[in-house]
């Protein structure tokens, strides 16, 4: 496996994550990562969660302060990032450049999660919609926030088809094909402004037989000329640490890339396969 960098993980400085930091450093440096990027949630104006899961909050301080005693005591075997997944909702654009101002983020990832105050991972959120009229609409919602948001703030889009995770079929009814008109707009517009998209092989663990977003999304980005690729699992737990790498690193390169993207205190860096 020539993926050596896992830049999307979560511990239980995330709402829905029980993990102590440490186990899932552990884990990775088990596995001869070179590095990750530990991205926890923040959510702002998240509605309630009806488990309980709190997505409002991030307690930075002691989020940095575990990873610097982290970063000493394995200096030697892995390098560890300090990252956020923040949560586009249009209004929140100021919210993350506020953030900017108080804290050195090494990587940052804008993800869509929720739409019209819902997140798909509920069932209510199809309840007033067919799949096609919710899959439409979060893309359209993406597209319209990513445009709200300080180019200078963020490095990647997270998991850009998240929803289909969540709909009634799934992606079995999916495609690039099928939304085409609504996903180009999101690929040109992450091109003309040299952001990266994410490949998240979330997908492949929630048994859709893709990534997030699909084969199909990455071959269009590489058509409309797209190389800047950043890699990550959304692991929350140890177990899924560099979840299906190799499998990802096989279509990134038969679709002719040849490197991915790490950073290190928002500077980009383009790794090899």
């Amino acid at each position: 496996m020539s993926i050596l960098y896992d830049y999307h993980l979560h511990s239980a400085f995330s709402g829905d994550s029980d993990t102590p930091t440490e186990e899932m450093v552990r884990r990775a440096s088990e596995l001869g990562l070179t590095g990750i990027c530990l991205t926890e949630h923040l959510d702002i104006d998240a509605p309630p969660d009806p488990k309980g899961a709190d997505f409002t909050f991030l307690d930075f301080e002691a989020y940095f302060a575990k990873l610097e005693k982290l970063r000493t005591f394995y200096k030697e075997k892995i390098q560890i990032g300090f990252g956020v997944e923040f949560g586009m909702l249009p209004h929140l654009a100021g919210e993350l450049s506020s953030l900017h101002e108080k804290y050195s983020f090494d990587y940052v990832i804008l993800s869509q999660h929720f739409v019209c105050g819902v997140d798909p991972y509920y069932p209510e959120y199809f309840e007033s919609r067919t799949e096609r009229e919710g899959y439409e609409e979060y893309f359209r919602s993406e597209y319209e926030n990513l445009q709200r948001f300080s180019l200078s703030d963020y490095d990647t889009l997270g998991h850009m088809d998240y929803i289909v995770r969540y709909g009634p079929n799934r992606n079995q009814n999916y495609s690039y094909a099928a939304y085409a008109d609504f996903i180009d707009p999101i690929l040109r517009y992450l091109i003309e402004h040299g952001k990266c998209l994410e490949l998240n092989t979330g997908g492949y663990k929630y048994g859709l037989g893709e990534p997030n977003p699909c084969a199909d999304v990455f071959r269009r980005y590489r058509e409309l000329g797209g190389e800047l690729v950043t890699i990550g699992s959304d692991a929350h737990q140890p177990q899924h640490i560099a979840y299906d790498f190799e499998r990802a690193e096989k279509l990134l390169t038969s679709l002719g890339f040849r490197y991915y993207t790490i950073f290190e205190q928002r500077k980009g860096r383009q790794v090899r396969f």
